[in-house]
């Protein structure tokens, strides 16, 4: 063979190898790969306990399913564990704080923190949503024969129901309650409705806790959306508040006496999936285009990723995603079994490949430590060094 074919071939094998590295995160043939390792240390559950699991950071995650919750460690070791008997649970957390009642109809809600159960709120009436900020408030919107009553709760701040109000059937027909949250500070709740008066519009109203009747002049204040669709709101840090509707997502911030925009962002795709990280960071997947021509829509399975100063960078998959998750400042992004990490810029961190469905797969300590359900059984994944 001449010099140069030897020389091009060299040149090809590096080529190639540093194609493998970039990809799949080799440092080389024959040296370390590093690669996601299941530990063996993880969960069991049945297949039709309807699990759920969240993290807070650390190496301990609540485990919750039909018959109880559990906070485990990353060797599969229980902190501590308490039964009920819940048919379908929903699990609301935020932080340090968790929440567990029965999906659109339980009238027990029981919240928990890092050391174990602080408290159990009853109801009079079912609860058709509940929503816990880090303090451990928690609000409530509760179904009555003539309308909805929202409340606000927290036992440990020594107090019970802070206030109440009965959504009047006759009065405001059309006006339904669909999330309620507390700010960090505990002073406000602000309450996100459909509007069906005359149109579809969303309609936000922020009420001071315990300083005013409900259903007086003490509303605080509100927004309206006309024309457009709800799909989420949630209390930020400082008292910032973000709210997104099918055609935009807001930040507002509440400044002494006044609501204040702080930024704007249109919207021109679908939301296929959306996922935070604390009161600082979310993502959203988007999906098709929402308007028939696609101007301005990003491509599908494009993942936008923000903090409370605005988007900070973006991920493009190349398909319809599946599965979103948010810890330490990082995303996971998947489809079907196919899984990336991502950072808070969008760049990549690993790839995954499940060899079996995945029900769920979040982050643990940190970005290279995951929880990773499947049908029956939750391990404990690390990115370790592997020798070939």
């Amino acid at each position: 063979m001449s010099k140069k074919g030897v020389v091009l071939i060299g040149i090809i094998i590096i080529a190639i190898a540093f194609l493998a590295q970039s990809v799949f995160g080799l440092s080389g043939f024959g040296a370390s790969n590093m690669r996601l390792v299941n530990t063996d240390n993880g969960v069991s559950f049945a297949f039709d306990s309807n699990p759920s699991f969240h993290s807070n950071g650390g190496r301990f995650f609540y485990f919750v399913t039909r018959t109880g919750v559990r906070y485990v460690n990353d060797r599969g070791e229980s902190r501590w564990s308490e039964s009920f008997t819940i048919t379908r649970p929903h699990m609301a957390t935020r932080g340090d704080m968790v929440a567990v009642g029965e999906a659109d109809s339980g009238r027990a809600i029981y919240v928990y923190n890092s050391e174990g159960h602080l408290y159990t709120q009853n109801l009079d009436h079912p609860a058709r949503g509940f929503y816990i900020n880090a303090a451990g408030d928690l609000a409530v919107i509760v179904q009555l024969d003539s309308g909805f009553e929202v409340s606000v709760y927290n036992q440990l701040r020594h107090y019970d129901r802070l206030f109440g109000t009965q959504i009047s059937q006759t009065a405001r027909p059309m006006h339904i309650p669909v999330v309620a949250d507390v700010s960090e500070c505990g002073r406000f709740v602000a309450i996100a409705y459909l509007d069906f008066d005359r149109h579809l519009s969303t309609l936000i109203e922020f009420w001071p806790i315990g300083n005013a009747p409900w259903g007086t002049d003490g509303l605080f204040a509100q927004m309206e959306f006309p024309g457009e669709g709800f799909i989420n709101m949630r209390f930020m840090t400082d008292n910032n508040v973000l709210i997104i509707t099918d055609s935009r997502i807001t930040l507002q911030r509440i400044v002494g006496n006044a609501l204040e925009e702080v930024w704007t962002e249109p919207l021109h795709n679908r939301l296929d999936q959306l996922a935070f990280c604390g009161n600082n960071r979310f993502a959203f997947a988007a999906g098709a285009p929402s308007t028939p021509d696609g101007r301005y829509a990003d491509p599908l399975g494009t993942v936008n990723i923000f903090d409370i100063s605005g988007q900070t960078g973006s991920f493009q998959l190349g398909r319809r995603i599946t599965h979103l998750s948010m810890g330490n400042n990082a995303v996971i992004v998947g489809a079907d079994r196919h899984f990336h990490a991502v950072n808070a810029t969008g760049n990549s961190l690993w790839y995954y490949n499940a060899i079996h469905d995945v029900r769920d797969i979040i982050f643990l300590n940190d970005t290279d430590t995951v929880i990773i359900a499947g049908p029956n059984r939750a391990y404990i994944w690390r990115r370790q060094r592997i020798r070939d």
